[in-house]
């Protein structure tokens, strides 16, 4: 009898929300790059709020989001102040580095510490992890992000 992700102990369950992403893209790929409608139909559960998809063909100098879940897209409108490019939000920096996961074909994490406008600081998160329509080819960036604040 397979057990879920959601069965499990508390103790038991990852802690980290990208890292619980990315296990689910693995179990997806298996071996393969997965597509954005074989990610569509995964029940990333609460964790579908924090995920994003970048579509690499329609993104000129910034990402082209066709997804954008509900937590992230407040994240969409707070401008970084400490950044060269005052454009520059949070959940643009989650997919900084998507030509990195589609050149290595392979999940690229990062996190920083980042001042808010607010002069509130948070450690931020994100995985991004490739995806491919045609099975070669890298077409869509797929990734998660949150924060915690910190004293």
């Amino acid at each position: 009898m397979q057990v879920s992700l959601v069965d499990k102990p508390a103790i038991l369950k990852e802690r980290r929300l990208t890292r619980r992403v990315q296990k689910t893209w693995q179990q997806c790929a298996n071996g393969r790059l997965p597509s954005w409608q074989d990610i569509t139909a995964l029940d990333f559960g609460e964790d579908w709020n924090f995920c994003f998809t970048v579509d690499l063909c329609l993104s000129d100098g910034f990402p082209y989001f066709i997804y954008l879940g509900e937590s992230l897209s407040r994240l969409a409108v707070v401008y970084l102040p400490d950044r060269a490019h005052r454009e520059m939000t949070p959940v643009d920096l989650a997919a900084a580095k998507m030509d990195e996961a589609a050149l290595n074909r392979a999940p690229v994490y990062f996190d920083e510490i980042l001042r808010l406008p607010d002069r509130r600081k948070i450690v931020f998160r994100s995985v991004l992890l490739p995806l491919s329509e045609d099975g070669e080819t890298v077409t869509h960036v797929f990734g998660a992000a949150n924060g915690r604040g910190i004293l």
